[in-house]
């Protein structure tokens, strides 16, 4: 298990890479180290999160997750009322085709309606939820 106790994006990145390069990948680890980012983000002073975010990631050597990293930061940003770093509208990182996180077709209408627009605009699509913490 790769537990990420920095703080910044690009952190997060290259924990979210070291889960998907093992054998088998562990993608729903690299989830989770993605998703838990919201939390260690909503938890830094406004100052902190700038930081957190300013630098544009390494690549996580996944389309999928390179775009989900974007729009997660782009979402963070604007609920937290802060400029969001210019990186986030890279050409690489958005997916084509669309990236359905749950990977469950049955979900895939849900994830349409219930993605914030920063995730829909990136090509990612999740379900409520995706963004909780307990």
């Amino acid at each position: 298990m790769y537990l990420v106790t920095t703080e910044t994006i690009d952190d997060t990145a290259q924990a979210v890479r070291m889960a998907l390069e093992t054998s088998p990948p562990r993608a729903s680890e690299a989830l989770r180290i993605a998703f838990g980012f919201a939390e260690r983000f909503d938890r830094a002073t406004p100052s902190e999160r700038a930081s957190m975010v300013r630098l544009r990631p390494a690549s996580t050597s996944d389309p999928g997750y390179d775009a989900l990293l974007a729009a997660l930061v782009e979402h963070l940003c604007a609920r937290a009322g802060i400029t969001t770093p210019d990186w986030v509208d890279d050409q690489d990182r958005f997916v084509e085709p669309w990236w359905f996180v749950s990977g469950l077709r049955g979900l895939h209408a849900s994830a349409l309606v219930q993605s914030p627009i920063s995730f829909a605009r990136h090509g990612v699509f999740i379900c409520d939820g995706a963004l909780s913490y307990a």
